[in-house]
Order: C-alpha cells, then structure tokens, then sequence
C-alpha cells in the first residue's frame, strides 16, 4: 500500500481576508466541509438546530447569495467571507445560535434514545 502525505504549514496574515472573529471563521468552514462531498448545503446546515435547520440554512444561502448546490470545494473565498458576514448578523439577531453545536443535540438523542432501550416502561410512550 503507498501512502502520499504532505504537510501545510499556513501563516496568518496581518489583514485577514475575512473580518470576522477566528472561532466564526472557523465553525462556518468546518461546518461547510462537515459533508465536503454533499452540496454545500448540507454542512451548512448543521450550524443550526434540527428544528429551524431548513429555514434557516436557506436564509443563510439566500443572503450570501450562494447556490446550494455548491459543493463546498467550489467555494471560493468570497463565498466564505459572505457566509461568515451573513452568519454574524443571524447570530447577533439570535444571541444563542453562535453557541449551538449540532454534536451536543445529537449526544442529547442519543442519550434519550439509550434511556428508552433501558427502561422497559418507556418503551411504549
């Protein structure tokens, strides 16, 4: 089996592309490349909760004026700067969703879905 490896070493610049916190930057580019295979769409959304996730991730879209078909390879820096500019002005409307983390609703349902298994009586309801 041959393996190709190779190691990026990033220097940050003086004036970031982006003007936007780090940690912002950083969860809407995880998030985008989450599905990095799937429509760009998809990652997007897990930058908000299951329940306001279609409305909102088209929102997101529709603003930064980005197809959501997009593959998030396709994305070009701009994109990203819209997404993250966009994202700031939702999580300033909505103090709470800049703290949402897709990964602690899915190990809450997990949790609930391990409590019924367990407990017989909860099988029914």
């Amino acid at each position: 089996m041959k393996v190709d490896v190779g190691v990026v070493h990033f220097t940050p610049l003086i004036q970031p592309k982006i003007k936007q916190p780090f940690k912002l930057v950083e969860k809407v580019v995880q998030n985008a490349f989450q599905f990095r295979r799937k429509y760009c769409h998809r990652g997007l959304g897990m930058l908000f909760p299951e329940a306001q996730r279609l409305e909102s991730t088209g929102r997101l879209l529709q603003r930064a004026d980005i197809d959501p078909t997009l593959r998030p390879i396709h994305l070009s820096l701009m994109h990203f700067k819209s997404l993250c500019d966009v994202y700031r002005k939702m999580c300033e409307e909505d103090p709470q969703l800049f703290a949402y983390n897709f990964r602690d609703e899915l190990k809450q349902k997990i949790r609930k879905g391990q409590g019924k298994d367990e407990d017989p009586e909860s099988w029914e309801s």
